[in-house]
C-alpha cells in the first residue's frame, strides 16, 4: 500500500476505536474475566457501572466479594488494536475493603 493511501486508513481506525466508547462488557464476559483473575468460580456479578474508559463491578465468589475493574469503551478498543487482537483486556480484582492501590472507581 502506498504511503499516501495508508494515511486514509488512520482516521477510519480512530473512528472505529472511538465508536467503541459506549460498549460495555456483558455480565457473562465480566464473570469469565473475574474467574480467570481469581482462579475460582464466580457466583454473581453486581453493581456494574462504567465511565468512558473502565467498567467497575463487584464479583462474588466462595471466598468473598471482590471489587473489580476492566478496561472498556475506547481504552479496551485501543488495547485490542494496539496488541493486534492477540491480547484481551484483563480484569483487576481485589477483596472488598482492601487497602493499598485501590481501584479508583470504588473510592468515590
Amino acid at each position: 500500500v502506498p504511503a499516501g493511501r495508508a494515511l486514509h486508513y488512520i482516521p477510519a481506525l480512530i473512528i472505529g476505536v472511538a465508536g467503541c466508547s459506549n460498549i460495555k462488557p456483558t455480565e457473562d464476559h465480566l464473570k469469565t474475566l473475574s474467574e480467570t483473575n481469581l482462579g475460582e468460580p464466580v457466583k454473581r456479578i453486581s453493581n456494574v457501572r462504567s465511565d468512558s474508559m473502565t467498567t467497575y463491578y463487584v464479583a462474588s465468589a466462595a471466598s468473598g466479594e471482590y471489587n473489580c475493574s476492566v478496561p472498556s469503551g475506547a481504552s479496551g478498543g485501543a488495547f485490542a488494536v494496539a496488541s493486534f487482537g492477540l491480547m484481551k483486556p484483563a480484569a483487576y480484582c481485589q477483596p472488598k475493603g482492601a487497602r493499598g492501590n485501590p481501584l479508583q472507581g470504588f473510592t468515590q
